[in-house]
């Protein structure tokens, strides 16, 4: 077995060692030197567009966060620079991360983007297809080795290809007929429209089931579901036919359609596809007021 004076001149030079790693180094360096040179580490596992309005999207990041250390890292934010095609387009700080020693955290990053920001960076909105979204920054984690405080920084950076939609919806070719009175019970309101979903920009998409419902002057007016759309240029058209009978809420619309025109509200919402891209369909809500006549 090893002399005392041995094992001491070992615990010396491993103190020495350690002192050298503080000064020269850091303790990030300290730490790297001694447990993993890469040190922990962000990993984006996945990317998905949550969900889209007329408004914005929701963009989901899940991320990792791995620790070698055989210390925990606190709970802290991460810091970070959003850009689209390089240019920058804000600043968010994320829900406070932790993670235990030698261990990995997975946490969601959620970005909340509105599409008039969005739309200030394009030129020519129209013609473009896809952008790239990228991420960079890091989290600041206060730590401490034998005592002595030290900061451990871990940075995280990423890109995405992003299908360009930004989303309008309209009621057009709106008619209403007028109802034959002369049928009694059976005298009905006839109306038809096309309830149209359209691309500001570029991406190709497809509409995955529609719930809508629509109201004039305030009023519920028609509700329904569509299985299938089809498409006409860069929009996808629902048509929609139905009959209101006199007898029943008819009867508050009869004015609405001697008066030529109307407001209205239309509701719904549907799943979106983006052939070409390795996304997952995303939820897409509307809720749009505009003017009719007919």
């Amino acid at each position: 077995p090893a002399s005392k004076p041995l094992r001491f001149r070992r615990w010396m030079s491993a103190v020495l060692l350690l002192t050298s790693f503080w000064y020269l180094g850091g303790s990030c360096s300290l730490l790297q030197a001694l447990f993993d040179p890469n040190g922990p580490q962000f990993r984006i596992a996945g990317f998905s567009i949550e969900d889209i309005s007329l408004d914005g999207m929701t963009v989901k990041l899940d991320a990792e966060l791995k620790n070698p250390y055989p210390v925990s890292l606190p709970a802290s934010s991460l810091n970070l620079d959003l850009n689209i095609n390089q240019n920058h387009l804000t600043k968010l700080n994320t829900d406070p991360i932790a993670v235990k020693a030698n261990s990995v955290a997975s946490f969601p990053i959620r970005l909340n983007l509105e599409f008039k920001k969005l739309k200030a960076l394009f030129q020519n909105l129209s013609s473009v297809e896809q952008y790239t979204m990228g991420l960079r920054g890091s989290a600041d984690f206060d730590v401490k080795l034998a005592s002595m405080p030290s900061k451990v920084s871990v940075p995280l950076s990423m890109e995405q290809k992003v299908p360009a939609f930004f989303p309008d919806v309209s009621v057009e070719n709106f008619d209403m007929d007028a109802p034959d009175l002369l049928a009694g019970a059976d005298s009905a309101l006839a109306a038809a429209f096309d309830l149209k979903i359209k691309n500001q920009a570029a991406a190709d998409f497809l509409v995955q089931g529609l719930n809508y419902s629509l109201e004039l002057s305030g009023n519920s007016f028609l509700s329904g579901e569509s299985v299938e759309t089809k498409k006409e240029g860069d929009a996808s058209v629902v048509r929609v036919n139905s009959k209101i009978p006199l007898m029943g809420a008819g009867r508050a619309f009869l004015s609405l359609f001697q008066a030529g025109g109307s407001s209205y509200r239309v509701k719904g919402d549907s799943n979106l596809e983006f052939p070409g891209s390795d996304l997952a369909s995303t939820a897409f809500g509307f809720n749009k007021e505009g003017k009719l006549t007919w």
